[in-house]
């Protein structure tokens, strides 16, 4: 069954993504911009003999037009920052879902659907088909996040559309943040030291049992003071050499985890990225300590190779940013994330084995 109402919202899509308004659609289509109106909104359809010059003008199919993507309503509460994030990053790039229109009033958002073509990097350490396709795709996936850092690389009116974080504004800022992360950290280690950790922790996630086992080494919580050290030296004095001056800076995704990569599962397909909520100005290792540090390959002989195709694609188009900065960048990313989380009683112990590993092959090892 025809739907006016999703070929409206595509065809309204198709026609920003060109770059027209549309009084400047119906002129090329010597129609009036009333019925450009009719069209998006849903109220009638375009006259099939004005299809294949709207398919032409539009660079798509009339099936395209006609048969447009999936589409879901995202509905927002008092935190809608989600949705101001998918209308800017949506100006700058195709890598993620297609954003169809985008209600401020109402806080709500029409989106691409993608359940049914995609498969989401979750599933990218099981042994079946659709972790083999992710992790054969780990290559293309690390080209997708370059060509997002690429997108906002020192890109100063994308800084001024989303603003420097807090903790970036002065030196006595990030500084608090560190001294915050090390009060978690302390706080962590001694429920560990104390017994309050569970040595198993069983839970549900999106109808997946998981079970998570904690034998850790308590010497190895020291690689956690080293890396707060680390942050105070050497994270710190880019507050003023390169976050006040937009040198070697990018707008990164902010929550780069397997599960908000999206592979998809037909020929020609782009790998999209959703889980706009963190998106925020920073350094591009961020993005990749917490893609792989994190998860998919803390231990440096596995992740090196990863980072160098990463690093290849990237320095394509960006200049100026040298391999041993980038490589320095990535040891003083914030491993943290899993410290937090098992604070607010998620114990995902494989998660911050990980960050330990990580911290170890790339820093400690080569003391």
């Amino acid at each position: 069954m025809i739907d006016k109402y999703k070929i409206g919202n595509q065809i309204s899509f198709l026609r920003r993504e060109k770059g027209l308004t549309g009084e400047k659609l119906a002129e090329q289509l010597g129609v009036s911009p009333q019925a450009v109106s009719k069209w998006e909104n849903g109220k009638c359809l375009p006259e099939t003999a004005l299809l294949p010059s709207l398919s032409v003008i539009l660079g798509v199919t009339i099936d395209l037009i006609l048969m447009p993507p999936k589409m879901i309503e995202k509905k927002y509460g008092q935190n809608d920052t989600e949705l101001h994030h998918y209308e800017f990053i949506r100006s700058y790039l195709k890598n993620i879902p297609q954003v169809f229109k985008v209600d401020f009033e109402n806080k709500t958002a029409l989106i691409e659907d993608l359940n049914n073509d995609y498969v989401p990097g979750c599933h990218y350490d099981e042994s079946n088909d659709d972790g083999l396709l992710i992790r054969n795709h780990y290559n293309d996936i690390m080209h997708s996040v370059a060509h997002w850092h690429i997108a906002f690389w020192e890109n100063h009116n994308a800084f001024g559309q989303i603003g420097l974080d807090w903790r970036f504004e002065t030196k006595e800022n990030l500084l608090s943040h560190i001294s915050m992360m090390e009060k978690d950290f302390k706080k962590y280690k001694k429920n560990e030291e104390t017994g309050k950790i569970p040595k198993v922790w069983e839970c549900d996630f999106a109808g997946t049992p998981f079970r998570f086992e904690n034998n850790l080494d308590l010497q190895k919580l020291d690689c956690f003071l080293d890396a707060i050290e680390r942050m105070k030296s050497e994270y710190v004095p880019l507050v003023d050499s390169r976050f006040h001056k937009g040198k070697n800076i990018t707008v990164i995704h902010g929550d780069m985890n397997p599960s908000i990569i999206h592979i998809p599962k037909f020929a020609g397909g782009i790998i999209k990225f959703d889980g706009l909520q963190a998106v925020r100005i920073g350094l591009p290792t961020e993005d990749l300590a917490m893609l792989i540090a994190l998860h998919i390959e803390p231990d440096k002989r596995k992740a090196l190779p990863l980072l160098d195709e990463y690093y290849r694609c990237l320095s394509e188009s960006v200049k100026d940013y040298t391999y041993d900065t980038f490589l320095n960048d990535y040891k003083i990313a914030n491993i943290f994330f899993t410290i937090r989380l098992i604070n607010r009683g998620i114990f995902d112990f494989k998660m911050r084995d990980k960050a330990i590993r990580a911290f170890e092959s790339f820093v400690l090892d080569n003391r």
